[in-house]
Protein backbone atom coordinates (compact mmCIF):
# COMPACT_ATOMS: atom_id res chain seq x y z
CA UNK A 1 0.00 0.00 0.00
CA UNK A 2 1.41 3.38 -0.97
CA UNK A 3 2.00 5.79 1.87
CA UNK A 4 0.26 9.14 1.77
CA UNK A 5 2.11 12.14 0.53
CA UNK A 6 3.09 14.45 3.37
CA UNK A 7 1.04 17.61 3.67
CA UNK A 8 2.22 20.83 5.31
CA UNK A 9 -0.87 22.30 6.93
CA UNK A 10 -0.65 25.69 8.61
CA UNK A 11 -3.54 26.85 10.78
CA UNK A 12 -2.55 30.47 11.51
CA UNK A 13 -2.14 29.91 15.23
CA UNK A 14 -0.15 32.46 17.26
CA UNK A 15 2.23 30.08 19.01
CA UNK A 16 4.58 27.33 17.94
CA UNK A 17 6.40 24.48 19.65
CA UNK A 18 9.16 23.09 17.47
CA UNK A 19 11.58 20.20 17.60
CA UNK A 20 13.91 18.32 15.29
CA UNK A 21 14.33 14.57 15.03
CA UNK A 22 16.01 11.83 13.02
CA UNK A 23 15.23 8.15 12.60
CA UNK A 24 17.20 7.14 15.72
CA UNK A 25 14.67 8.77 18.05
CA UNK A 26 11.51 8.62 15.93
CA UNK A 27 9.71 5.99 18.03
CA UNK A 28 10.30 8.02 21.19
CA UNK A 29 9.20 11.18 19.37
CA UNK A 30 5.87 9.65 18.37
CA UNK A 31 5.02 7.49 21.38
CA UNK A 32 6.41 9.58 24.24
CA UNK A 33 7.26 13.16 23.22
CA UNK A 34 4.24 13.81 21.00
CA UNK A 35 1.77 11.69 22.97
CA UNK A 36 2.67 13.37 26.26
CA UNK A 37 2.40 16.78 24.57
CA UNK A 38 -1.09 16.07 23.24
CA UNK A 39 -2.28 14.52 26.51
CA UNK A 40 -1.10 17.33 28.78
CA UNK A 41 -0.85 20.61 26.88
CA UNK A 42 -3.67 22.80 25.55
CA UNK A 43 -2.78 23.05 21.87
CA UNK A 44 -5.80 25.14 20.83
CA UNK A 45 -3.52 28.14 20.10
CA UNK A 46 -0.33 26.18 19.39
CA UNK A 47 1.02 24.54 16.26
CA UNK A 48 3.52 21.70 16.56
CA UNK A 49 6.41 21.71 14.09
CA UNK A 50 8.67 18.72 13.66
CA UNK A 51 11.75 19.30 11.54
CA UNK A 52 12.45 16.06 9.74
CA UNK A 53 16.10 14.98 9.69
CA UNK A 54 15.51 11.50 8.28
CA UNK A 55 12.23 10.25 9.76
CA UNK A 56 10.67 7.19 8.15
CA UNK A 57 7.63 7.80 5.94
CA UNK A 58 5.44 5.76 8.30
CA UNK A 59 6.30 8.01 11.25
CA UNK A 60 5.82 11.15 9.13
CA UNK A 61 2.36 9.93 8.13
CA UNK A 62 1.35 9.16 11.73
CA UNK A 63 2.60 12.51 13.02
CA UNK A 64 0.83 14.39 10.21
CA UNK A 65 -2.42 12.53 10.77
CA UNK A 66 -2.28 13.50 14.46
CA UNK A 67 -1.93 17.19 13.66
CA UNK A 68 1.80 17.89 13.54
CA UNK A 69 3.43 20.01 10.85
CA UNK A 70 6.30 17.91 9.50
CA UNK A 71 8.89 19.88 7.54
CA UNK A 72 11.66 18.16 5.62
CA UNK A 73 14.83 19.86 6.79
CA UNK A 74 16.85 21.84 4.26
CA UNK A 75 19.57 22.95 6.67
CA UNK A 76 21.49 19.69 6.95
CA UNK A 77 25.14 20.74 6.72
CA UNK A 78 26.12 20.31 10.36
CA UNK A 79 25.13 18.71 13.66
CA UNK A 80 21.34 18.63 13.99
CA UNK A 81 21.60 20.43 17.35
CA UNK A 82 23.01 23.39 15.43
CA UNK A 83 21.19 23.23 12.10
CA UNK A 84 17.74 22.99 13.76
CA UNK A 85 18.13 26.61 14.91
CA UNK A 86 18.71 27.78 11.34
CA UNK A 87 15.90 25.60 10.00
CA UNK A 88 13.43 27.02 12.50
CA UNK A 89 14.51 30.59 11.71
CA UNK A 90 13.77 29.91 8.02
CA UNK A 91 10.33 28.56 8.93
CA UNK A 92 9.49 31.59 11.10
CA UNK A 93 10.53 33.99 8.33
CA UNK A 94 8.19 32.15 5.97
CA UNK A 95 5.33 32.19 8.51
CA UNK A 96 5.25 35.57 10.19
CA UNK A 97 1.97 35.04 12.10
CA UNK A 98 3.69 33.18 14.96
CA UNK A 99 4.37 35.52 17.88
CA UNK A 100 6.15 33.15 20.31
CA UNK A 101 8.04 29.91 19.80
CA UNK A 102 9.40 27.10 21.94
CA UNK A 103 12.32 25.11 20.57
CA UNK A 104 12.96 21.92 22.50
CA UNK A 105 14.68 18.55 22.28
CA UNK A 106 12.78 15.51 21.01
CA UNK A 107 14.59 12.34 22.07
CA UNK A 108 14.87 12.90 25.81
CA UNK A 109 11.89 15.03 26.90
CA UNK A 110 8.37 14.25 28.12
CA UNK A 111 5.59 16.64 29.13
CA UNK A 112 3.51 16.14 32.28
CA UNK A 113 1.40 19.30 32.57
CA UNK A 114 0.10 22.26 30.58
CA UNK A 115 2.82 24.86 29.99
CA UNK A 116 0.86 26.85 27.36
CA UNK A 117 0.67 29.86 29.71
CA UNK A 118 4.40 30.41 29.17
CA UNK A 119 3.64 31.80 25.71
CA UNK A 120 1.71 34.69 27.31
CA UNK A 121 4.09 35.62 30.13
CA UNK A 122 7.23 37.80 29.92
CA UNK A 123 6.65 37.95 26.19
CA UNK A 124 9.53 40.28 25.31
CA UNK A 125 12.24 38.04 26.77
CA UNK A 126 13.82 34.65 26.29
CA UNK A 127 12.49 32.34 29.04
CA UNK A 128 14.57 29.39 30.19
CA UNK A 129 15.72 27.25 33.12
CA UNK A 130 19.31 27.48 34.37
CA UNK A 131 21.20 24.51 35.76
CA UNK A 132 22.36 24.37 39.39
CA UNK A 133 25.06 21.81 38.63
CA UNK A 134 26.46 21.72 35.13
CA UNK A 135 29.58 20.98 33.11
CA UNK A 136 31.74 23.93 32.13
CA UNK A 137 30.44 24.06 28.58
CA UNK A 138 32.55 27.10 27.77
CA UNK A 139 35.60 24.80 27.94
CA UNK A 140 34.62 23.17 24.64
CA UNK A 141 34.64 26.44 22.73
CA UNK A 142 37.74 27.55 20.83
CA UNK A 143 38.57 29.58 17.75
CA UNK A 144 38.25 26.54 15.47
CA UNK A 145 34.56 26.28 16.36
CA UNK A 146 33.33 29.86 16.79
CA UNK A 147 34.62 33.37 16.31
CA UNK A 148 35.55 35.43 19.38
CA UNK A 149 35.86 32.32 21.55
CA UNK A 150 37.86 34.12 24.26
CA UNK A 151 35.20 36.81 24.57
CA UNK A 152 32.47 34.17 24.86
CA UNK A 153 34.36 32.26 27.56
CA UNK A 154 34.87 35.44 29.59
CA UNK A 155 31.20 36.34 29.34
CA UNK A 156 30.09 32.90 30.52
CA UNK A 157 32.69 32.42 33.28
CA UNK A 158 30.88 31.66 36.58
CA UNK A 159 27.47 31.96 34.91
CA UNK A 160 24.73 29.40 35.51
CA UNK A 161 24.23 27.50 32.28
CA UNK A 162 20.92 27.94 30.47
CA UNK A 163 19.86 24.54 29.18
CA UNK A 164 18.84 24.75 25.52
CA UNK A 165 16.59 21.69 25.70
CA UNK A 166 13.42 23.73 26.35
CA UNK A 167 13.43 27.49 25.75
CA UNK A 168 10.66 30.02 25.01
CA UNK A 169 11.47 32.85 22.59
CA UNK A 170 9.65 35.87 21.17
CA UNK A 171 9.65 35.32 17.41
CA UNK A 172 11.68 38.43 16.53
CA UNK A 173 14.17 37.79 19.33
CA UNK A 174 14.65 34.22 18.12
CA UNK A 175 15.41 35.35 14.57
CA UNK A 176 17.79 38.05 15.83
CA UNK A 177 19.55 35.50 18.06
CA UNK A 178 20.06 33.03 15.22
CA UNK A 179 21.23 35.64 12.70
CA UNK A 180 23.68 37.26 15.11
CA UNK A 181 24.96 34.28 17.10
CA UNK A 182 25.14 31.57 14.45
CA UNK A 183 27.07 33.86 12.11
CA UNK A 184 29.97 33.23 14.52
CA UNK A 185 30.01 29.47 13.85
CA UNK A 186 33.09 28.10 12.07
CA UNK A 187 32.45 24.39 12.63
CA UNK A 188 28.75 23.56 12.25
CA UNK A 189 29.41 19.94 13.24
CA UNK A 190 30.82 20.84 16.65
CA UNK A 191 28.81 19.56 19.62
CA UNK A 192 27.75 22.09 22.25
CA UNK A 193 27.91 25.16 20.02
CA UNK A 194 24.15 25.74 20.24
CA UNK A 195 24.21 25.79 24.05
CA UNK A 196 27.14 28.20 24.20
CA UNK A 197 25.70 30.61 21.65
CA UNK A 198 22.32 30.67 23.38
CA UNK A 199 23.96 31.43 26.72
CA UNK A 200 26.19 34.13 25.23
CA UNK A 201 23.25 35.88 23.55
CA UNK A 202 20.95 35.55 26.56
CA UNK A 203 23.50 36.89 29.05
CA UNK A 204 24.31 39.75 26.67
CA UNK A 205 20.69 40.73 26.06
CA UNK A 206 18.87 39.48 29.14
CA UNK A 207 16.46 36.63 29.82
CA UNK A 208 13.79 35.54 32.29
CA UNK A 209 14.71 32.61 34.52
CA UNK A 210 11.99 29.96 34.68
CA UNK A 211 11.39 27.66 37.66
CA UNK A 212 13.06 24.27 37.45
CA UNK A 213 9.74 22.48 36.79
CA UNK A 214 9.82 23.78 33.20
CA UNK A 215 12.98 21.87 32.28
CA UNK A 216 13.75 19.45 35.07
CA UNK A 217 17.03 17.54 34.68
CA UNK A 218 17.65 15.21 37.65
CA UNK A 219 21.43 15.48 37.25
CA UNK A 220 21.65 19.27 37.34
CA UNK A 221 18.75 20.41 39.56
CA UNK A 222 19.43 21.17 43.23
CA UNK A 223 16.03 19.97 44.44
CA UNK A 224 14.59 16.83 46.01
CA UNK A 225 12.33 14.84 43.73
CA UNK A 226 10.45 11.56 43.50
CA UNK A 227 8.83 9.42 40.84
CA UNK A 228 5.39 7.91 41.42
CA UNK A 229 3.69 5.80 38.75
CA UNK A 230 6.11 7.17 36.19
CA UNK A 231 5.38 10.82 37.08
CA UNK A 232 8.11 13.19 38.30
CA UNK A 233 7.51 15.52 41.24
CA UNK A 234 9.83 17.91 43.03
CA UNK A 235 9.53 18.19 46.81
CA UNK A 236 9.36 21.72 48.21
CA UNK A 237 8.62 22.38 51.89
CA UNK A 238 7.24 18.87 52.15
CA UNK A 239 4.83 19.44 49.25
CA UNK A 240 4.80 17.44 46.00
CA UNK A 241 4.82 19.65 42.89
CA UNK A 242 4.36 18.02 39.51
CA UNK A 243 7.09 18.73 36.98
CA UNK A 244 5.86 20.20 33.69
CA UNK A 245 8.80 19.24 31.48
CA UNK A 246 11.15 16.34 32.29
CA UNK A 247 14.49 16.24 30.48
CA UNK A 248 16.61 13.08 30.64
CA UNK A 249 19.70 14.95 29.43
CA UNK A 250 23.08 13.31 29.24
CA UNK A 251 24.47 13.22 25.73
CA UNK A 252 25.45 9.55 26.07
CA UNK A 253 23.32 6.72 27.45
CA UNK A 254 25.74 6.09 30.33
CA UNK A 255 25.30 9.68 31.53
CA UNK A 256 21.50 9.80 31.43
CA UNK A 257 19.98 9.98 34.93
CA UNK A 258 16.83 7.91 34.24
CA UNK A 259 16.54 4.35 32.97
CA UNK A 260 13.59 3.27 30.82
CA UNK A 261 12.70 6.92 30.28
CA UNK A 262 9.28 7.55 28.79
CA UNK A 263 5.66 8.54 29.20
CA UNK A 264 3.51 6.26 31.36
CA UNK A 265 3.45 4.56 34.74
CA UNK A 266 5.68 1.69 33.63
CA UNK A 267 8.57 4.03 32.84
CA UNK A 268 11.22 6.13 34.61
CA UNK A 269 13.67 4.50 36.99
CA UNK A 270 16.12 7.03 38.54
CA UNK A 271 19.83 6.20 38.69
CA UNK A 272 20.99 7.80 41.99
CA UNK A 273 24.63 6.75 41.62
CA UNK A 274 24.89 8.27 38.13
CA UNK A 275 23.26 11.50 39.33
CA UNK A 276 25.55 11.74 42.40
CA UNK A 277 28.70 10.96 40.40
CA UNK A 278 27.98 13.55 37.72
CA UNK A 279 27.17 16.24 40.29
CA UNK A 280 30.45 15.59 42.11
CA UNK A 281 32.31 15.69 38.79
CA UNK A 282 30.72 19.02 37.78
CA UNK A 283 31.41 20.59 41.18
CA UNK A 284 35.02 19.33 41.22
CA UNK A 285 35.64 20.56 37.70
CA UNK A 286 34.31 24.01 38.55
CA UNK A 287 36.45 24.12 41.70
CA UNK A 288 39.60 23.16 39.83
CA UNK A 289 38.99 25.78 37.16
CA UNK A 290 38.30 28.45 39.78
CA UNK A 291 41.51 27.52 41.64
CA UNK A 292 43.45 27.63 38.38
CA UNK A 293 42.13 31.11 37.60
CA UNK A 294 43.32 32.36 41.01
CA UNK A 295 46.87 31.09 40.42
CA UNK A 296 46.95 32.59 36.90
CA UNK A 297 46.16 36.03 38.35
CA UNK A 298 49.09 35.87 40.78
Amino acid sequence: MALRKRVLCLTMKRYLIATACNKKYEEFLLNHWFRSLKDNVDLSEIDVLIMDYGLSEDIVQKLSEQGAIVRKANRVDGHVNNTRFLELADFLKENSFYKQVILCDSGDIIFQDDFSHLFKENTTQIRAVTEDFSPNMDMIINETKVENADEIRKKLWKKQLINAGFVVYPRDVYIDFVERAFSKVKDSYAWGVDMILLNYYAYENGFFKLPVIYNFIPTTARVRYKVEDGIFYIIKNGEKIKVYVVHNAGGYKAFRPVLKFGYGKNYNIPRPLTIFTLRIFYISLYGLRHLGSIFRKR
